[in-house]
This record gives structure tokens, C-alpha cells and sequence, in this order.
């Protein structure tokens, strides 16, 4: 008895030095794939220890699957204790398939005369890496705001995104000295790598195999982390549903340089985003036609992406309704615009939209324009549709097109059709749809893709990308910006960073004339990217594919109600497995099973119920394991035994004395990267 007794002692004692040594020990190094937002102060997440993870768990390999023509993204988190890290460099060792084959041999580099000569990186590399920035935000978005996000009592949790919230995403390649590269991390802090696999469409399909490699001053900081990227046999439309953006040329110019709108236009093509070109005079035609043609999007020109040599399709003709009241004297400028693009073989490929006004739906602008144009004597200026922001019934407007403020009724898009008219969508409310607000949760723009595709909305517009100013004109530095007047609404109005700050505020300016991506613009790409997936499930099997959808987004627009949480959740993991599913349906594999999502059941589809599955079916990577095995906790005299129970006795341990001494020195990080 003695002898036992003796021998647990041993255990304990030994179990305490572990821990002791374990929460004073190097820093940890942890995955987890786009459908979080992780703060800079939240270091004691689930995703972590591999809960609501769908990539990685500890102790195993980063799983990811994706199709040709499709990114993938992951985030590696490099959480310091209670002593600084600085000289952290995160690289993605060459991925290959067994018999050699490597990812991204497929999409060769721009010629080096080109990489040389630009200010900006090329666009849609293999593999992009970036150093997550987090912006400072002071308070919570105003639910009060016309321009809102969500509605009261719709909003993410309280506090989730108060404070150090990531967002703006900086090339490790043009890190500046404020955001430096290799990271540096504060103690009780992460530092977060974000990388993109940017899968060609030439790309061989296989099994890819490699290490993500963390290290600081070029010694290893842990073990490499295995990672594997499965590349199956199909490829991702170019085209998926229609996600469209404004951009301030004016300002782009001036706070960046002339060579940034480019940049963007790249950036945005690549991100399956359309920019709406604003055309007030032939010459913006003529700046912006290798746009409208495709010209811009090749490797010649330093572009790696989908939809190579294809034009974005949409002009914008006064954005925002610039040309103000209809007349003739004013209708002469819009005939030379439209006469140009008749010049330039626009019409047909691409779609010219009068933009005649924003929120004025009994404004007379409407109605006028459409008469001037649709009545004129000049053929192409009555090609030009005419269209404004509006949330009443679109099939009542007087308009060609009307972008309803998250809002879309299928019946009144049916008879809008029917008319020879269309409904978009512009912006995003929740619980109706996702918000493109900066204090939401990372899934937020990613289920407007979902959406756009379950209902068949033919472009959804999120608002401006590069309004770097406050509503009143006033000029903002968007990496530390929080607004100050009564109606904040954090992050609304850009999308994209400038690569450059030459305005007063180059304290945080990057040095490069182009634009900074932001992870808002990479979720909505994600839901678009989803959208593909779901849009070739139909093709197989439209039944099972919608009944996917449905259980991932129950309700929205007219079905959620003010003061409901959005129905799709927070968390990443349903989107994640959602698509596992619809790539079981597309590639005609086994079903995928879905868990019922709280008190709701599972929908069924097509006579088969979609929770009726076989985990771990082939590419859709391993099944969740299950609880430890506590059969060796009765083990405690053998060898192996000891060591197994005293382990887990550590880790409980060193649990507890990190969980105490975060409590002791900061409060508790918000919902959004929820300690526990």
C-alpha cells in the first residue's frame, strides 16, 4: 500500500513539474482555416485544442480539400506566454503528391522583367502569406445606424469584437516596420500568418503532402506541422453568382497612386468580386477597357487567377448618381460615354448601368432618366438599363434595376423579371443576411454567397471598397480607425487597405502602390467559392444540394425577424462541413453526414435524409476521433500507464495555471475566439 501510495506520489510530483514546465514553455503554434476571426488577446480557444476545428486537431496533420480553380486558406496562430517572441517566420514547405508531382507547378511565375517592374506583388500566387493586422475597435457597431449592420438584438455577441480585431491582411513580402515581418508577438498574445492555396487550374489532382514551419531567428519553434491538401478531379466554375463593389477612383489616386486602381482591379478579379467601374466620360471607358476586355487578367500582366482573359462586366455610368437631375444638356454627356462603349464593343459582354440615384425612391431621377434614355435617338445610349437603391418592390419601380439594402423577395424578383426588369442586392443587414461591418463574425460575408446562390440573386453589391473617409468626406486612417460620431459603424465602407498613405497618414503606410486585402473580402470570396459548390450539387442532385443549403441557413431576408440571432450561427465549422457535403453530392461520393444543428431537425431532400451518411468518406478527410481512451487511467501501475496518466495529469495541470494566471492578468477574450 505503502509502495502505491508512493508511486502516485511520484506521479503527482511528477505530473506538477511538467506543468510547471509546460506554462513557463516555449510558445504554442496552432491552425485553424477561414471561418474564424481570431483575436490578438484571445489565447485560450477551443480551436486550439482542435474543438469546432474542422482542419486540425493536435497531433495531426492540417486537412484541406479543394477543387481546381478554387483558394483554400488557413491561419496559423503563433500564441506567445508569458515572454515576447520576435523573428517569427511561418513557411509552407513545397507540397507534393507521392510520385512527385508539386502544387503550383501549374501556374508559372510572371516573367521577371514584370515581377521587377511593379509596385505591387502579382496577384494569386500559389501560396500567399500575410501578416494579419488588428485593428483597434472601441466600440461596438451602432444597431441605431442607417447604415447598420444588424439589427437590435441581432448584432455578434456583446463585446465579442471590442478591442484588437484582425483584419487588414499585409504580404509578408512588403511587411512594413509597424507590422514587421518576421512577427513579433507580445506576451499572452498571437501572431497570425494567413495563407492562401491558390489551386491552378491545370493542377494535377492528388493528394498533396507537406510541413507548415514555424520558426524564431531560424530555429524551429516546435515540430513541423504536417499538412496535407487534397486537390480532387473537378474544377471550379470562373463564374459562380455576382459579387460587385464601388471604388472611389479619386481617392484611390490620391492617397495611393495612379498605378493603385489596377492593383485593385487585379485583386478584386481574383477575389471573384466585380468592381463597378464608374464611367462619367469616355476617357474612364478608355483608362479602364484591358478591364472590360480581360486584357489585365494574364500572366503577361502579372495576374494568376480565375477567370483568366475575361472581362469583369459591369460599368457603372455615374456612380452613385453622379450626373444628378435628368436634362438634355446632361444627357449629351451620358450619350458620349455610351457612345464609346459602343465604340469599344462593350455591349452584350458587358453591362452598362445607369446609376441614376442612392435611397430615393420616390425621386423623380428615376423615372426621368429612364424616359431620356430609353426614348432617345441615340441607339447605344438606349442600350444603357437604369438603375438605383431602393427597398420597395422592384416590379413597381420606374428603373431597369433596383438594389434593395438586404432585402430580396423572390416572388417580387419573379415579376420583376417577368417585366424585363431585375432585383439586386446591396449591403447587408443581419439577421437577414451577413453584414460586411469590420465587428462581425468571420462567416458574415461568407453566407451572402450562400445566399446569392440558394435565391438566385442576380449581383449583390456590398457598398464601397476604398472609402477611406467618414460619411462626411472626412479623411480616416482605416488600419487604426474607430469612428467617434454617433452613428458608428465600423469597417463600412472599404474592403481593401491602401498599400500606400501619402495624406497625413503615413504613419501606417505599407509602401506600395496597390492595395492591402482584407479577411471581410476573403470570407465573401469563400461564400462565392461555396456558391460553385452548391451550384454543381444541383446539377447532380438539386434536391439533396438545396437540402444542404437549408440546413446551413434556415431562414433569412423576410423569414428572420429584428431581434433574432442569424439563423447560419457564428462559428465557421457548419460552412465547413456544408461543403464537405455538397462536394459529396457534386462528385457523386457517399453523403456526408450533418449533425442536426441544435433543436433543429435535419432537412431531408430527394427522399433521402441528408444525415443519413458515412463519415470519413474518400477526400473529405478523416472522421473526428473520438474521447481519450480512459481505460489506461486504470493502468497507473505499468510503465506505460504512468506515463500516459501522468501526461494527462500535466496538461490538466498546466490548463489550470494558464487559465489562472490569463484570469488574474486580463479579462476573459470575447465569444468570437471564445475562451473556455
Amino acid at each position: 500500500m505503502r509502495a502505491r501510495f508512493a508511486g502516485w506520489s511520484s506521479l503527482i510530483v511528477g505530473a506538477g513539474l511538467l506543468a510547471a514546465r509546460a506554462a513557463a514553455a516555449e510558445p504554442s503554434v496552432w491552425v485553424v482555416d477561414d471561418g474564424e476571426k481570431i483575436r490578438r488577446d484571445a489565447t485560450t480557444t477551443p480551436f486550439e485544442r482542435g474543438e469546432g476545428n474542422p482542419v486540425w486537431r493536435p497531433g495531426e496533420p492540417v486537412r484541406l480539400f479543394a477543387m481546381r480553380n478554387e483558394t483554400v486558406a488557413l491561419q496559423v496562430v503563433v500564441e506567445a506566454d508569458d515572454d515576447p517572441v520576435d523573428g517569427v517566420t511561418v513557411d509552407v514547405d513545397p507540397l507534393e503528391t507521392p510520385d512527385g508531382t508539386r502544387f503550383g507547378e501549374a501556374a508559372a511565375a510572371p516573367k521577371e522583367k514584370l515581377a521587377k517592374g511593379r509596385a505591387a506583388l502579382p496577384v494569386g500566387m500559389p501560396v500567399e502569406r500575410f501578416v494579419e493586422h488588428f485593428v483597434d475597435v472601441r466600440r461596438a457597431s451602432d444597431d441605431a445606424s442607417p447604415r447598420r449592420g444588424w439589427e437590435p438584438g441581432s448584432g455578434p455577441t456583446a463585446g465579442a469584437w471590442v478591442g484588437p480585431v484582425p483584419d487588414a491582411l499585409v504580404p509578408v513580402e512588403q511587411a512594413p516596420a509597424w507590422l514587421p515581418y518576421p512577427m513579433g508577438v507580445e506576451p499572452r498574445s498571437n501572431g497570425i500568418m494567413w495563407i492562401d492555396l491558390n489551386v491552378p487550374r491545370a493542377q494535377a489532382p492528388g493528394l498533396y503532402r507537406g510541413a507548415i514551419a514555424v520558426r524564431t531567428h531560424g530555429r524551429p519553434l516546435g515540430a513541423p506541422i504536417p499538412l496535407e491538401l487534397e486537390v480532387v478531379d473537378a474544377t471550379l466554375p470562373d463564374r459562380t453568382v455576382s459579387g460587385a463593389v464601388t471604388y472611389g477612383r479619386a481617392l484611390l489616386e490620391s492617397r495611393v497612386g495612379p498605378r493603385a486602381e489596377r492593383h485593385l482591379l487585379q485583386l478584386l478579379h481574383a477575389h471573384r468580386i466585380t468592381p463597378m467601374i464608374d464611367a462619367t466620360t469616355p476617357a474612364d471607358l478608355d483608362r479602364t477597357s484591358a478591364a472590360l476586355t480581360g486584357a489585365l487578367y494574364t500572366r503577361e500582366m502579372g495576374y494568376e487567377g480565375p477567370a483568366p482573359a475575361m472581362g469583369d462586366g459591369l460599368v457603372s455610368v455615374g456612380t452613385h448618381g453622379a450626373f444628378g437631375a435628368p436634362d438634355e444638356a446632361t444627357l449629351t454627356r451620358v450619350r458620349a460615354v455610351a457612345d464609346r462603349a459602343a465604340e469599344l464593343k462593350l455591349f452584350g459582354a458587358t453591362e452598362l448601368l445607369f446609376y441614376a440615384g442612392d435611397d430615393a425612391c420616390s425621386s423623380p431621377w428615376g423615372g426621368g432618366w429612364s424616359a431620356l434614355l430609353h426614348q432617345d435617338g441615340d441607339p447605344a445610349a438606349q442600350r444603357l438599363r437604369v438603375g438605383w437603391t431602393c427597398t420597395l418592390d422592384p416590379a413597381a419601380q420606374p428603373v431597369d434595376v433596383t438594389m434593395q439594402r438586404a432585402a430580396f423577395d423572390r416572388a417580387q424578383a419573379s415579376a420583376a423579371r417577368a417585366a424585363g426588369k431585375e432585383a439586386w442586392v446591396v449591403g447587408g443587414v443581419a439577421p437577414r443576411s451577413g453584414t460586411f461591418l469590420l465587428d462581425a463574425d468571420a462567416v458574415s460575408p461568407r453566407v451572402n454567397g450562400w445566399l446569392s446562390a440558394m435565391l438566385g440573386i442576380p449581383r449583390w453589391v456590398a457598398g464601397d471598397a476604398t472609402r477611406w473617409t467618414t460619411r462626411a468626406g472626412e479623411g480616416i486612417d482605416p488600419y487604426a480607425w474607430s469612428a467617434d460620431d454617433d452613428a458608428v459603424t465600423n469597417g463600412e465602407g472599404f474592403l481593401v487597405y491602401p498599400g500606400r498613405q501619402v495624406d497625413g497618414f503615413d504613419l501606417h503606410t505599407v509602401g506600395f502602390e496597390g492595395v492591402v486585402p482584407s479577411i471581410r473580402l476573403k470570407s465573401w470570396r469563400r461564400g462565392i467559392e461555396d456558391a460553385g459548390y452548391l451550384q454543381m450539387a444541383r446539377e447532380r442532385d438539386p434536391a439533396r444540394a438545396d437540402a444542404i443549403a437549408r440546413w446551413l441557413v434556415p431562414r433569412a431576408f423576410a423569414e428572420a425577424h429584428t431581434g433574432d440571432a442569424p439563423s447560419w450561427g457564428e462559428r465557421g465549422a457548419p460552412f465547413a462541413d456544408a461543403r464537405r457535403a455538397l462536394l459529396a453530392v457534386a462528385l457523386g461520393r457517399e453523403p456526408v453526414a450533418l449533425a442536426p444543428r441544435g433543436a433543429r431537425p435535419v432537412v431531408a431532400g430527394g427522399g433521402a435524409d441528408v444525415a443519413a451518411a458515412t463519415p470519413g468518406a474518400p477526400g473529405m478527410g478523416a472522421p473526428l476521433a473520438g474521447a481519450p481512451d480512459t481505460e489506461s487511467c486504470s493502468q497507473g501501475t505499468t510503465t506505460a500507464g504512468g506515463v500516459g496518466l501522468l501526461a494527462l495529469l500535466a496538461l490538466r495541470l498546466t490548463r489550470t495555471l494558464r487559465s489562472r494566471r490569463a484570469g488574474a492578468s486580463r479579462p476573459r477574450a470575447a465569444a468570437g475566439a471564445a475562451p473556455t
